[in-house]
């Protein structure tokens, strides 16, 4: 349970009671009978401390089931000023709140090992980079972009699989919103990666372990027995304690994957082959730059080397690496809490209202921590930031009429700005002629002046008397 005490407000209240105008008609509410009576409001949790200081504004707003886009609608319209709710607080569903509330330790798949998030995530920063990747350049706030960050945070935070997937559930969702800018990786590269954060390992075994994530038996496994076979080969060779062996087997295999001769099916399955070459081949993740090239057409690259490094762990990671992944795992490594503000533009459910109503104006009324990009909260403590596309994208691709494009000068101001500009340059070029004129004639005078035979035969006079 959380330090907060629970109140109902009426939906004409609500305004006031966000403002924190203690006058408003509240009733204390008991955090197991919220919305029993099936009425319309917010439950609005406030810290004991806040509301002895006699100034509080709530923690967190708690909607019932079903009425959300109602009292959304109700409140863009009359209270526009608590547009969106978010900025008061976390915004959390009844359905939600209680899922939280009732969590116990149920996670086999993405919290065994939270340690090895960081450098998923690490690998993911480096697939959606634009351009060329450096791992000791890369901005790590980056990391909150990422799709792996909001499952991590999730597994994190919940330790539940079922949380997990449900906040996979709903990156989906976000992922198909034309609305946002496509990214590099797509969640079908993605996930099956995500499934193997858990994997066993053993450091007396060593790296010798990752081929056998080629031979794991699962329902979306990717690979075949007979393709096993045919390529463990390659890997007991980057295996070798020779470098120079390792080096040529890579290089006879990046030739091979050029020319078509292996037996891959898919590109997941090409992608996680390139990564596991490169990790092999430097012992760890000193060899990153060997996948530049190779990720402009599989960049799900990254991330499975980022699987690689994280569950090998820090023995084989370079400097750079180890910096970058224990930077993103101080910010995954916070405690969740209701009291505790939501750092989000808007939460899950304002995002479902504004996507059922095809207003764009809804998006870009929302004040926003970032220019063109929206962070939403997808699952209580785990949030996302997507970048928007600019408006005449969005409503190309809904459909919307748009408006005429015009110049944001008129064409009398453009005449205007054009004479203007014209006349500056000739009075601008005329001046330097004259004073092109007056310098050089300036100039003459003074040679004159110099070089006149009164002064050389003063000079010469001076000196016949010396």
């Amino acid at each position: 349970m959380t330090d907060l005490r629970y109140f109902f407000s009426s939906r004409d209240d609500l305004p006031d009671a966000l403002f924190s105008m203690m006058g408003a008609n509240f009733k204390t509410e008991s955090s197991f009978e919220l919305f029993s009576e099936g009425r319309r409001g917010a439950v609005l949790g406030f810290s004991d401390k806040c509301l002895e200081l006699g100034y509080a504004s709530p923690a967190l707003v708690i909607l019932p089931a079903g009425k959300t886009a109602e009292l959304f609608s109700w409140l863009n319209t009359y209270a526009a000023e608590t547009y969106p709710l978010s900025q008061f607080g976390r915004v959390v569903g009844i359905e939600d709140f209680r899922s939280v509330e009732s969590l116990k330790n149920t996670s086999n798949v993405f919290w065994k090992r939270p340690d090895r998030w960081p450098s998923v995530i690490l690998g993911e920063i480096l697939a959606q980079s634009d351009s060329d990747p450096v791992v000791s350049s890369l901005p790590l706030s980056r990391a909150n972009a990422t799709f792996s960050f909001a499952v991590a945070k999730s597994a994190i935070a919940h330790r539940s699989d079922s949380v997990s997937e449900e906040c996979i559930r709903r990156l989906r969702i976000l992922s198909e919103d034309k609305r946002f800018l496509d990214r590099s990786v797509s969640l079908t590269d993605i996930i099956p990666i995500w499934r193997r954060v858990g994997s066993t390992w053993d450091d007396a075994v060593g790296l010798p372990q990752l081929l056998k994530l080629i031979q794991e038996s699962r329902p979306d496994d990717l690979f075949e027995p007979s393709y096993v076979t045919a390529r463990t080969a390659v890997f007991n060779d980057l295996l070798s304690d020779s470098v120079e062996q390792r080096v040529l087997t890579f290089r006879n295999f990046i030739s091979a994957q050029a020319s078509g001769e292996s037996y891959q099916r898919d590109s997941c399955t090409i992608a996680f082959e390139i990564a596991l070459a490169a990790f092999l081949v430097g012992r760890g993740t000193s060899h990153v730059f060997l996948l530049k090239e190779l990720a402009r057409k599989h960049p799900s690259v990254y991330v499975w080397f980022g699987l690689f490094a994280g569950l090998a762990g820090p023995v084989y990671w370079d400097v750079a690496w180890a910096r970058a992944a224990k930077g993103i795992e101080k910010t995954l490594n916070t405690h969740f809490s209701w009291a505790e503000p939501s750092i989000c533009d808007i939460s899950w459910l304002e995002y479902s209202w504004i996507a059922s109503t095809d207003n764009e104006k809804l998006i870009t009324d929302i004040p926003k921590q970032l220019p063109k990009v929206l962070t939403i909260e997808i699952f209580p403590g785990a949030t996302c930031q997507l970048r928007l596309k600019v408006a005449s994208q969005i409503q190309k691709n809904f459909g919307a009429p748009s408006e005429p494009v015009t110049d944001s000068v008129s064409f009398p101001q453009s005449d205007l700005v054009y004479a203007f500009v014209k006349e500056f340059i000739r009075v601008s070029d005329k001046t330097k002629l004259d004073l092109g004129t007056v310098l050089k004639e300036d100039k003459s005078i003074t040679s004159s002046k110099l070089l006149s035979p009164a002064k050389i035969t003063k000079r010469s006079s001076k000196k016949t008397v010396k």
